[in-house]
């Protein structure tokens, strides 16, 4: 074949490459893993659309709560098969529960502006109402006989830092936090499993004076019954009931490592800063991660929920 025809053989060939779309973005393959975890960070754009990055810096001026939405979610959101939780970025800190009827990933289309995740829909709904509590496994300092909310700080960076079949992770880093008379960082990370009915954290702290302990929490605004036990060295609190949206039933649990827990209680509804929450009190060491687990199972999409001894079968 003359040099000129191979030529335009091959230029072709290239142009009919760039030009397929089935080409730019193949198809993943029969044999790819199923994607049983995820996480989700996006922001809204100027064209009033969500795009998803894997790194966002929360503006200064971005303090309270605003709606519409800045981030879809109003901050990360995480899942698995089984249930998904997600984050509140701006002062509140705050963390929800999205209940899951379906073993999809579906929080990326959760939370537009077309959609309502307070109302059922197929996939599930944002079952959790979290008012001034720590909601589901939220965080504050007790420095003394006096507990700081986490709040707003000089600057708040979160970053997904996994993302894969069978694990995701992201972390959100706190520099500047102006407390009880001092400034500290704090590194809050996440992590989910696939399989499991639960997410780990992670809390790391510097810049403390060695009186400072953790405070961790599951609201209780619909629950008047806490539940405490010992398995495989860690302590476990938990709770079970109609306490869900909708009154559906729905547990909660936290666990940690029974060398980090030091006690635990109830703040009441007309408790400042923080209110309607089973708390405990954890060791808190500087540069040092406190690691715990918060557990979430939701009748709806798991009717064996509806007993609580079902539920404590997946408290890990």
């Amino acid at each position: 074949m003359p040099n000129l025809a191979r030529f335009t053989l091959l230029c072709t060939c290239v142009s009919a490459l760039l030009l397929c779309p089935a080409c730019q973005n193949p198809t993943p393959p029969a044999d790819a893993p199923e994607m049983r975890t995820n996480v989700r960070l996006a922001k809204r754009n100027a064209a009033n659309e969500f795009v998803e990055d894997s790194v966002f810096t929360r503006a200064e001026d971005h303090i309270e709560q605003i709606l519409p939405a800045i981030y879809q979610n109003e901050g990360p959101a995480w899942e698995n098969e089984n249930i998904g939780f997600r984050m509140y970025f701006d002062r509140r800190n705050g963390l929800d529960i999205h209940g899951k009827k379906v073993r999809d990933m579906v929080l990326d289309t959760v939370g537009l502006d077309r959609n309502n995740y307070h109302a059922m829909a197929d996939w599930g709904m944002d079952v959790l109402k979290v008012g001034n509590s720590l909601g589901a496994g939220g965080i504050a300092l007790l420095v003394g006989d006096s507990i700081y909310r986490l709040g707003d700080v000089a600057k708040e960076t979160v970053r997904i830092t996994e993302e894969s079949p069978e694990r995701s992770s992201f972390r959100v880093d706190y520099q500047g936090w102006e407390v009880a008379g001092r400034t500290l960082d704090l590194t809050w990370a996440f992590s989910i499993a696939a399989g499991t009915h639960h997410y780990e954290s992670a809390v790391t702290a510097t810049g403390l004076r060695g009186d400072e302990q953790l405070v961790i929490g599951i609201v209780n605004l619909h629950s008047d019954t806490l539940y405490t036990l010992e398995q495989d060295g860690r302590f476990v609190m938990y709770t079970h009931g109609p306490q869900a949206e909708l009154e559906h039933y729905l547990g909660m649990a936290l666990s940690l490592e029974r060398g980090d827990y030091l006690r635990h209680g109830a703040l009441g509804p007309e408790e400042q800063p923080v209110s309607s929450t089973y708390y405990v009190v954890a060791r808190l060491r500087e540069g040092l991660p406190t690691g715990y687990r918060f557990t979430a199972g939701w009748a709806p999409g798991h009717p064996a929920f509806i007993e609580r001894a079902a539920f404590q079968e997946v408290i890990r």
